[in-house]
């Protein structure tokens, strides 16, 4: 059928997508200001008491924002994209093990890098903006230390769930499958497709003060997602990547080093950051290679008009 959204010219497919996106996102808001209006005056003073029941409702609020912000507007967009829409947005059936392997090495050798960009980025003074900037920051903390308040074992794994894995489904679904793909037919240059929707993805995580490290992982899961047009390794790396910090937070108290990672306390040296960078460049490159040969395996001729 003619109808679907990639027999469209890319200007089309790409402006639904952005009235989807939109449109989900309002009524995300609505949604939150109905029924979660109350716990945005907890995140606004520091000496609000958090009651279970409080704590149970904010995460039941993220739940219903990664759902119907990312996930929702992605798959539409892959509904109305292609008669295989899935694999249209970059759920294919099968993984390579090895690239799942490389994808895991990838994330653990990159780490120094971005923890040196986050030590940068902390430095950086943004002027008339910084006392503003600095409350969106307070907030932003708050919540986060609202949300990692873990009593049990029980907790770990709801934490996990809500803050590892629906987003890193529902941000890859969101941001490499859908806008990526979206803005590639758009502008046929693939590194403007992955540096927008990277920049997007950054802003969209609402800190300035780690928006350089943010916007570094989303390059790397967009050139990953790029060069395999395989949403499942980056939903991986983007799962381990979360996951870490959720469970930094809740061992912290077993060891200093898990202290400073989930305090962010730690110092990365320029040469460490470099031959991070040079590790990490190489097994991208290895990632490249290899998916080259899986590719035919993997992707239906029908998805060929990714490049187009």
């Amino acid at each position: 059928m003619k109808t679907y959204l990639k027999y469209q010219p890319p200007a089309v497919q790409f402006l639904a997508f952005l009235g989807l996106a939109g449109g989900f996102l309002i009524l995300n808001s609505a949604i939150s200001s109905f029924f979660f209006n109350d716990i945005s005056s907890v995140l606004l003073d520091k000496n609000a008491v958090v009651s279970p029941d409080l704590l149970g409702r904010f995460k039941l609020a993220q739940l219903a924002g990664s759902i119907i912000s990312f996930i929702i507007p992605s798959l539409l967009f892959g509904y109305y994209s292609s008669p295989k829409s899935l694999p249209y947005i970059g759920v294919q059936k099968h993984a390579s093990l090895i690239l799942v392997g490389a994808a895991m090495l990838l994330l653990f050798t990159i780490q120094p890098f971005i923890g040196w960009l986050g030590e940068i980025n902390s430095r950086i003074k943004f002027g008339s903006l910084q006392k503003s900037l600095l409350e969106m920051e307070a907030m932003y903390n708050r919540a986060l230390q609202v949300f990692l308040q873990m009593k049990n074992f029980g907790d770990l794994l709801i934490n996990l769930f809500i803050m590892a894995l629906l987003p890193a489904i529902g941000e890859e679904l969101f941001f490499r499958g859908s806008l990526q793909k979206a803005l590639l037919r758009l502008s046929h240059k693939p590194w403007l497709a992955i540096v927008v929707s990277s920049l997007v993805f950054a802003l969209l995580h609402g800190t300035f003060f780690k928006i350089l490290p943010i916007f570094t992982l989303g390059l790397i899961l967009g050139i990953v997602y790029t060069v395999t047009r395989n949403l499942w390794y980056t939903i991986l790396i983007h799962f381990c990547n979360n996951a870490f910090a959720v469970l930094s937070v809740y061992y912290a108290d077993r060891s200093e080093t898990l202290k400073k990672l989930s305090n962010d306390d730690f110092s990365v040296p320029l040469y460490g950051a470099f031959v991070s960078l040079i590790i990490g460049i190489g097994i991208i490159y290895f990632i490249k290679k290899k998916s080259d040969e899986v590719l035919p395996a993997a992707i239906t001729s029908d998805d060929n008009d990714y490049i187009a």
